[in-house]
């Protein structure tokens, strides 16, 4: 059953991520159309520092994780419960704390937001934060019962109300822009999403998986250790964040909303292509954090490590290369068909080359939270963040945009790829001489795509959606079969052939 659940997870992840990028995609030009690039700009420097506030949590989640499997390998209720109950109450504490920070930000905008915005701008974004403030708050304690849906791995259910949270908010808010309401109506919904969900974590936890929860003896040792396996993970979540987020606030300060808009069509594409790999590596969470309390040695940590990475590599490379194939005529499409979004495209370019490593070795962060080995990851981040900062102030103040992506791919590439690939290797004991062994033997699959790629995208001649379907047609039509025949192996092509032998069989 347990295993049963990590595969319709995974699945669900993939069918949640592709629905929501595909109405996300739409929405995205409807919203930047129908804002105007002034407001648009506005909403999309206010989400980073909502962002921060959530920081607040500390990476308590990841603690959540570690020691409720413990309690939980060892049968131990009444530990279960206290946790529980710690969490409930520290996280109530720390959503009241997020709303009051918050309060105070909105009512400081211009320190918070520069003086590149005008009034009306500023006005704008206070009323933002105000609502988006509130919504944070109420995400910590309703977090408490998601994690508890996750470690006891009930996939279906969280990614089924995930789903509906990523697919459901921009339909509704299609219409809703389209007959006149704004950015304020945007964030109001999102507020009613959170509490809808929350109440349906809260009501399945307690009803459909008797949640234990003992708010009465809080164990202040026990959260003392906690603090201290977390603080390492709040060091790399922070800079993790302001490496994907400070781009746009620079750019803000500096050059203003039209700069942070160009910005945002190439950096939003690359969320989508990271959440990718999240989408798959998160549901492995609990599996890994089970195989390090049983001691289970590094040759099968490596392997899933490994295995992971492939597969992962498959799906990204892919998306990369079709990107490189048609990204360029679909970025200037989907943003409104202005000239200057061709930027936008060599920003997302970028961008996707700093993910790719980091994406496809995904598995190895929780790696290292369950063997609580992520002090050093934590110190590169800090180091490649501080990094990014340093170039990109004079990169983003030259060419704006395109030079906050190089800042960033720099920084990543010193820091998340050579640097940690020596960590996993010579600390954590992964086999990484191994992990890319098994990556390059995808690499002779990967040269004809590559190409191909390159062909389209200079000599597609039809710069529209007309173009970016046959480019993209005739790329997957060479990636696939590529692939197939010069980089999977054995197991990656029974996780397709299996199942269709399944259907076929049960058709006859």
């Amino acid at each position: 059953m347990k295993l049963n659940q990590v595969k319709v997870g995974a699945v669900l992840s993939y069918v949640s991520l592709i629905l929501g990028t595909i109405v996300s995609l739409i929405y995205t030009p409807i919203m930047l159309n129908r804002l105007g690039d002034s407001e648009y700009g506005v909403y999309n420097l206010v989400l980073p520092v909502v962002s921060y506030l959530n920081l607040l949590s500390f990476g308590l989640g990841s603690a959540y994780t570690r020691y409720y499997s413990r309690f939980k390998a060892a049968d131990d209720k009444k530990g279960m419960a206290k946790l529980n109950g710690m969490f409930l109450t520290t996280y109530l504490v720390l959503g009241t704390l997020v709303l009051l920070i918050g309060l105070l930000i909105s009512f400081n905008a211009p320190f918070v937001f520069g003086n590149k915005l005008t009034t009306e701008e500023l006005e704008l974004a206070k009323r933002l934060m105000i609502i988006l403030s509130i919504s944070a708050a109420l995400s910590f304690p309703i977090s408490v019962f998601e994690s508890h849906v996750m470690i006891n791995e009930e996939y279906l259910f969280q990614k089924l109300v995930a789903m509906g949270k990523t697919v459901l908010n921009p339909l509704i808010m299609i219409p809703l822009l389209l007959i006149g309401f704004r950015s304020f109506t945007l964030v109001i919904l999102t507020l009613i999403f959170t509490i809808v969900s929350g109440i349906l974590n809260i009501f399945y936890c307690v009803k459909k998986l008797h949640m234990p929860i003992n708010m009465h003896h809080f164990d202040f040792p026990l959260m003392k250790e906690m603090v201290g396996f977390t603080s390492y993970v709040f060091i790399g979540i922070i800079v993790d964040q302001l490496n994907w987020s400070v781009d746009r606030l620079l750019l803000g300060w500096i050059h203003g909303t039209t700069a942070v808009t160009i910005y945002v069509q190439g950096a939003q594409l690359n969320l989508y292509y990271l959440s990718l790999a999240t989408a798959f590596s998160g549901v492995l969470t609990p599996r890994v954090h089970r195989m390090v309390s049983e001691n289970r040695p590094n040759s099968e940590i490596s392997e899933l490590f490994t295995r992971t990475g492939r597969l992962q590599f498959l799906l990204m490379a892919m998306v990369f290369l079709g990107f490189v194939a048609v990204g360029r005529p679909f970025v200037v499409q989907w943003s409104g068909g202005a000239a200057q979004f061709n930027v936008s495209y060599y920003i997302g370019l970028i961008l996707f080359a700093s993910t790719l490593v980091p994406a496809i070795q995904n598995v190895g962060i929780e790696i290292q939270r369950a063997k609580n080995m992520h002090k050093f990851r934590s110190l590169v981040y800090l180091g490649v963040a501080i990094g990014n900062i340093a170039l990109s102030i004079p990169l983003t103040t030259m060419w704006k945009g395109l030079g906050a992506s190089i800042g960033t791919f720099i920084s990543v590439l010193i820091g998340n790829v050579f640097l940690m690939n020596w960590y996993y290797y010579k600390r954590i004991g992964l086999d990484i001489p191994d992990f890319w062994r098994q990556v390059c033997k995808l690499l002779p699959g990967v040269i004809l795509p590559l190409v191909v790629a390159i062909y389209i995208a200079e000599f597609n001649p039809f710069f529209s959606y007309l173009g970016v379907l046959l480019g993209g047609c005739l790329f997957i039509a060479v990636y696939i079969p590529s692939m197939w025949f010069l980089g999977m192996n054995r197991y990656e092509k029974d996780l397709v052939l299996v199942p269709l032998r399944r259907l076929f069989k049960k058709r006859a």
